[in-house]
C-alpha cells in the first residue's frame, strides 16, 4: 500500500525501551497500595510497564481519597504490541463485562515548563485495564483471578520473549 498520503517519514509510534521502564518504575511508592498487586503483575511481563493507575474503590475505607475509577494503564517495550493485544483479548474473553480493556493513541510531548509543552510528533500506544465495581466478595475473587491470569500470562510470554534487550 502506498502510504505517502499520510505525509509522515517514519513510524510515529513511540519506541519505549528498558530505560523508559526503569524510569517509570523508579518510585514503587507512587502506586496506590490497593492496585499495586495488579500493577506488579503487569510489570512482571518483561515487555510491559505501568505508567498510571488508581485503586479507586478497591479499599472501601480509602475510597474518598481516590478517583472513581479503578484502573492500570501501561506501555509496551520495543513495539511488542501483539503481546499486549493478546493479554487484553484474553482478559476480556475470560472476564467478559467485569473488566474493560482499551488501547488509546495519545500524542507524545515533553514538558518544557509548567505552562509549556513541546509536541514530539510521536504517538504513544497506551493500554488500559479498568475494573468495574462488584459486590465486595465477588470483587475480591475477581481481582485475585485477574492477577493470577496476568501472572500466568507473564510466565508464558517471558519464556518466549525472554529478557528484552535495548
Amino acid at each position: 500500500m502506498d502510504d505517502s498520503f499520510l505525509e509522515i517519514d517514519k513510524n510515529p509510534a513511540t519506541l519505549f525501551t528498558t530505560e523508559d521502564k526503569k524510569y517509570f518504575l523508579r518510585d514503587p511508592g507512587a502506586i496506590d497500595k490497593g492496585i499495586k498487586e495488579l500493577a506488579d503483575a503487569i510489570n512482571s511481563v518483561n515487555v510491559f510497564f505501568t505508567m498510571n493507575s488508581c485503586q479507586g474503590f478497591l479499599i472501601e475505607s480509602e475510597r474518598v481519597d481516590h478517583c472513581q475509577e479503578t484502573y492500570v494503564d501501561f506501555y509496551v517495550l520495543n513495539q511488542q504490541y501483539a503481546i499486549a493485544n493478546m493479554l487484553l483479548i484474553s482478559l476480556v474473553s475470560k472476564f467478559n463485562s467485569l473488566i474493560d480493556c482499551k488501547l488509546v493513541y495519545e500524542a507524545d510531548f515533553n514538558c518544557i515548563s509548567e505552562d509549556e509543552l513541546e509536541v514530539t510528533g510521536f504517538v504513544n500506544l497506551r493500554y488500559g485495564i479498568k475494573l468495574f465495581e462488584l459486590e465486595p466478595e465477588l470483587m475480591e475473587t475477581t481481582y485475585r483471578e485477574i492477577i493470577k491470569h496476568i501472572k500466568e500470562f507473564a510466565e508464558e510470554v517471558n519464556k518466549k520473549v525472554g529478557e528484552v534487550s535495548e
